[in-house]
């Protein structure tokens, strides 16, 4: 049944539609939501916008061919968009889906779009409302990139993953640390504890308290286990290559009792890294800078623990950053690949004799993670690919790699997470030198 709160509001329509416009214009959704959403006075509100802007941007490739409107002007394609989203995914009533839209258009002073798009919609709705194929919301070709990595059907039900709405995950940074019992912390009776992170829960209904006051943050259950990754590594300095947003690096500093350092290489990023850290005052605990990870600005072999969490193709997280689909080509996975290797290289430079560098992408592509590692491991006779899944524990056996299972894999459609590939890999130690005088 559709939630009675679809039918309000043509206000929050109108901001739907421009968020979309803009979102296909190239701005990414999570800070343009956000905003967006701030100039709404009601949290219900503030929620259906976001609600309608995302769960639009997920079908949006399974309803573009119903409408054939590549040629009209962007906000017409957004707004019939928005109506075949409430009446076909949400469940709207299709006259309530039409006239709020079209009630959009023409409150806005769009009258002659408004006729428009309410001509369309009705013929387009003249024999039902479309059944809509969650297959079809992912490009075609990434579909059969992912049939050939993990078979037809586990494709397909990633795909369908993907059209299913992000759920909140919060870290209860005393469990983490281990400074509570299991059984306490925050998070409702409604609430699912993970079995891989320590503290770390997926929230109920209602927004989940987060922040230093409530001493938790909101992070993805796989960026979580990537940090715990990290976290369970030996003693000592960690470095954090690529800090940014920064929520794996809360983790790591209320996870780890050594010196961490973090790096960031855009400007706009640091500064509001920083910021972040201020607020939880770590300020003067994690040393932050503004590098360029391929070349860190740090001392060669005297790090326990390097983290590198590379960008990516992102194939993994098209249920929280929907736009992602839209944009992504076959050429951009191969050069983001060839920078995640100058990345790797970099990192595995930090790692002392004994340490451990945990490299991790949200993406699913096996050039960025398992074929990455492995290549690696075929260039670095002293690395060993540790056992990863051991690290998280029991229930770690469920996310092992079937590849190599001393390798993560979080595929989204056997969990509420985003995916992830991930692996650690340990510096041989070094010998002692033997004694020339010896014998």
């Amino acid at each position: 049944m559709p939630d009675a709160r679809l039918g309000a509001g043509t206000a929050v329509r109108r901001a739907a539609i421009t968020a979309l416009v803009r979102i296909e214009q190239g701005a990414w959704s999570d800070r343009l939501v956000r905003a967006a959403a701030a100039r709404l006075a009601d949290p219900r509100d503030r929620a259906l916008l976001t609600r309608l802007v995302y769960t639009t941007l997920r079908w949006q490739l399974a309803i573009d061919p119903l409408l054939d409107a590549a040629a009209l002007p962007a906000t017409e394609r957004c707004a019939l968009r928005l109506a075949v989203t409430q009446a076909a995914v949400l469940e709207l009533p299709v006259p309530i889906a039409v006239s709020s839209v079209v009630g959009a258009l023409a409150g806005a002073g769009d009258r002659r779009r408004a006729g428009r798009v309410n001509a369309r919609l009705r013929r387009l709705f003249r024999e039902g409302v479309p059944v809509l194929d969650p297959v079809r919301t992912v490009p075609d070709w990434l579909v059969e990139r992912w049939g050939r990595t993990f078979g037809p059907e586990a494709a397909r039900a990633i795909a369908a993953a993907s059209t299913r709405p992000a759920r909140p995950f919060v870290v209860d940074l005393e469990r983490w640390a281990g400074r509570s019992p299991a059984g306490a912390g925050h998070g409702s009776d409604a609430a699912r504890r993970s079995a891989l992170v320590p503290g770390g829960a997926h929230a109920g209904r209602g927004a989940p308290a987060t922040g230093p006051e409530a001493r938790a943050v909101a992070v993805d259950e796989g960026a979580a286990v990537v940090a715990r990754l990290a976290v369970s590594g030996p003693p000592g300095r960690c470095a954090d290559l690529t800090a940014a947003p920064g929520g794996k690096t809360l983790l790591l500093a209320h996870g780890r009792n050594g010196p961490l350092v973090a790096l960031e290489r855009h400007a706009g990023r640091v500064r509001a890294l920083a910021r972040r850290l201020h607020e939880w005052g770590l300020g003067r605990t994690v040393a932050l800078a503004r590098a360029d990870a391929t070349r860190p600005p740090l001392a060669a072999r005297s790090f326990a623990s390097v983290m590198l969490d590379a960008p990516c193709s992102g194939t993994g997280t098209l249920r929280r950053r929907p736009e992602r689909r839209l944009r992504i080509t076959s050429g951009g996975i191969e050069r983001v690949a060839d920078l995640q290797r100058r990345l790797l290289e970099a990192a595995s430079e930090l790692v002392a004799s004994g340490g451990v560098l945990v490299y991790a992408v949200c993406s699913l592509e096996p050039e960025e993670g398992f074929g990455q590692v492995m290549d690696f491991l075929a260039r670095h006779d002293e690395f060993d690919l540790d056992d990863a899944p051991a690290a998280l524990g029991p229930a770690g056996a469920e996310v092992a790699d079937p590849r190599d299972p001393r390798c993560v894999l979080l595929r989204p459609d056997r969990g509420a997470w985003e995916g992830f590939q991930a692996a650690r890999l340990v510096r041989r130690r070094r010998e002692p030198a033997a004694d020339a005088d010896a014998g």
